[in-house]
């Protein structure tokens, strides 16, 4: 049986980080011991499992932290920073975060490594949208694809669409756990977009295993890869399954839609499929999606 590797996380103190260690810790064996936590500051975290962390500065990461281990990136700035910080010190932020690892790989020998980017890196590189946020994440997988292919290390940039499931932050952010809120407040959903929004869905557990199992196998990647959903819904499709999961029929009303703007942030789910079925993952399907995103804000109260 091989031996699991060491796992460095970046960032792991957001959605994905979170659900990241909710995954880690229903493993099998001793898994606190074999991670290790970098953020903006040095503190102690709590995993869902109720187990204490510790996190390291970023700025503190050495060679030797990343020996061996699968390291998977997720700190970085993100899109609401840039009116907040302004477009410079947003861009200057987020270089100087990827400098600090790509300075401690620089002198060591990870196992692989993954990079959170983003869909807007996508819209940048076709010109859809030259965002700062799409164009620092652009920028962000260039560099590290530029070290890989130097080291000759095991990399996936990951660019990430959209997801549902357990853990998720900043409610009100997302089409799912904004219409969950609405839903609980008043018993009915408005749905604000008068463009039809289209939209695919990933399973952040899913999106873990993928990262953990891909890591843990050395599979790489010599471009970024899409981490999106198999289903293409609609807003509107979205809220009724929403409502189906809530029961106690719930009203679902929506201003005028301008039907010939359609407004589609949707990646290549060929990307992921094949990633799957090379790990031999099954995919959880919309519904369970929804289903697990409705329950874990019922339980967490939010």
């Amino acid at each position: 049986m091989t031996t699991p590797a060491p796992i460095v996380i970046t960032g792991p103190t957001g959605w994905i980080g979170t659900a990241m260690l909710a995954y880690l810790s229903r493993q099998p064996g001793g898994w606190a011991e074999r991670v290790s936590l970098f953020g903006s500051s040095a503190r102690q975290i709590t995993a869902a499992d109720g187990t204490a962390l510790a996190m390291r500065a970023l700025e503190t990461l050495k060679p030797a932290d990343l020996d061996g281990a699968i390291v998977v990136h997720l700190a970085y700035l993100t899109k609401e920073k840039v009116d907040l910080l302004g477009e410079r010190r947003f861009s200057d932020t987020n270089l100087e975060i990827d400098d600090q690892l790509l300075t401690a790989l620089a002198g060591a020998k990870p196992k692989s490594v993954f990079v959170a980017s983003s869909g807007a890196a996508m819209l940048a590189a076709t010109g859809r949208d030259r965002h700062p946020y799409g164009m620092s994440k652009l920028r962000q997988e260039d560099r590290f694809r530029a070290w890989a292919v130097k080291t000759a290390t095991p990399l996936i940039v990951g660019r990430i669409f959209n997801l549902a499931g357990p853990y998720i932050n900043k409610i009100d952010s997302y089409a799912i756990g904004s219409f969950v809120g609405q839903a609980k407040r008043s018993g009915s959903i408005q749905i604000d977009a008068q463009v039809p929004v289209f939209r695919s869905y990933l399973h952040v557990d899913d999106l873990c295993a993928l990262i953990v199992r891909a890591g843990q196998a050395g599979v790489g990647r010599p471009v970024p890869i899409d981490f999106c959903g198999a289903e293409t819904v609609e807003m509107s499709d979205t809220a009724l399954a929403v409502a189906h999961q809530l029961g106690g029929g719930i009203a679902i009303g929506r201003r005028p839609v301008d039907w010939s703007k359609p407004s589609a942030y949707l990646g290549d789910f060929t990307d992921t499929k094949v990633l799957a079925m090379e790990l031999d993952l099954p995919l959880a399907p919309f519904s369970a999606q929804v289903a697990d995103t409705v329950h874990w804000i019922e339980v967490s109260g939010l």
